[in-house]
């Protein structure tokens, strides 16, 4: 893998794990989710989502959007790993 792929899929592993925590969903249910098939697909979907600039407006808004980020092919996985409590 060339440099500019390996930053490339730093970032979007970094902006999936911020887009996670903004929505309150639980990385271990993910992993745990289908045997950890889930994990792969949504990262994939990441990998390969045209969405990274609003994904990314949406992540630094300031103050934090009370939208839910319905641009992000991930949402309804992730809204289904919600941390308990």
């Amino acid at each position: 893998m060339d440099w500019s792929m390996s930053r490339t899929v730093e970032r979007q592993a970094s902006r999936m794990a911020n887009m996670m925590q903004m929505v309150g969903a639980d990385p271990v249910e993910l992993v745990r989710l289908r045997a950890g098939e889930a994990y792969a697909e949504a990262r994939t979907k990441c990998l390969q989502c045209c969405n990274a600039r609003e994904c990314l407006l949406w992540l630094d808004a300031n103050p934090p959007s009370r939208e839910a980020p319905l641009f992000c092919p991930n949402f309804r996985v992730f809204q289904n790993c919600k941390k308990a409590g």
